[in-house]
């Protein structure tokens, strides 16, 4: 499987409507044969599913819809024929964010389903900055911190991630933007797996820094095969919007950027193609 090339991607191929068909099937196929599992709470005066406004969330971040509440009002203003009964927004935003766990099942479960497997993973980091410069002195989370990232000095978090040579995410792990690499990379390994000089001594290949002794083998090819990381992080900035918007909590947080990790796998999985 490699990235499917922008004309084929799901949002030129088909209509909204049929788009918004295509994701409700898979969405309510994953969570009815993992209901056990979930075991989702259902109110008495719940007047949706769960398959209808996961996949108007689904849809948005396939679309780019960078404001969470304009997309959910145009949805309601514009689509009532397929989505009839929707609840107010403050309700959508609840569940949605409480689906934290569920958006990354989903991720790693349409990463399972590649194609192609040549046993080799990528690993890298990407910075979460919350607040930059004098903004610093007023953002409250507890569980962010300052550190170095390639975005310069941020106050945040840093995204560890492991993607297959096909490019979608298998696992990853949010920790403070203070942490170094070597403190979190023993509980994302599964295979071989590359990475760049700040992996050194963890277990990951990766080229030598030039002061070793020791040189590591390094072909250029491996290079480009650990670019494939980098891809799949610029579609999570670039198409999904990683960096916008302002979230007050580590936990919504987490949510937002995992729901952004299942639409990257559904939409690179080729299964909407």
């Amino acid at each position: 499987m490699v990235f499917i090339a922008m004309r084929n991607h799901p949002r030129y191929q088909h209509s909204l409507e049929e788009l918004f068909l295509r994701v409700f099937i898979l969405v309510d196929d994953w969570l009815k044969a993992n209901q056990e599992r979930f075991r989702l709470p259902v109110q008495a005066n719940q007047v949706a599913s769960y398959s209808e406004l996961f996949t108007i969330a689904l849809v948005g971040e396939l679309l780019a819809q960078p404001y969470e509440s304009v997309w959910y009002w145009l949805v309601r203003q514009n689509h009532r024929g397929l989505f009839p009964r929707l609840p107010e927004y403050s309700r959508y935003h609840r569940i949605v964010r409480n689906a934290e766990p569920l958006w990354a099942e989903l991720a790693q479960s349409l990463a399972a389903k590649e194609d192609e497997d040549w046993g080799i993973e990528v690993i890298d980091t990407k910075p979460l900055p919350i607040a930059k410069g004098k903004r610093w002195e007023w953002a409250k989370m507890p569980e962010a911190s300052k550190g170095f990232s390639t975005m310069g000095m941020v106050w945040g978090f840093k995204l560890h991630a492991v993607v297959s040579l096909g490019g979608l995410f298998r696992r990853w792990a949010f920790v403070p933007a203070h942490v170094h690499e070597s403190r979190v990379v023993e509980g994302l390994l599964g295979r071989a797996t590359l990475g760049d000089r700040a992996y050194v001594g963890t277990g990951v290949y990766c080229p030598s820094r030039k002061n070793m002794k020791r040189q590591t083998f390094w072909p250029r090819a491996l290079s480009r095969l650990r670019k494939r990381i980098e891809t799949s992080f610029s579609s999570l900035v670039r198409s999904l919007h990683l960096h916008v918007g302002q979230v007050k909590t580590f936990w919504s947080l987490r949510a937002r950027v995992n729901l952004k990790i299942a639409a990257h796998n559904l939409m690179h999985s080729g299964v909407l193609v």
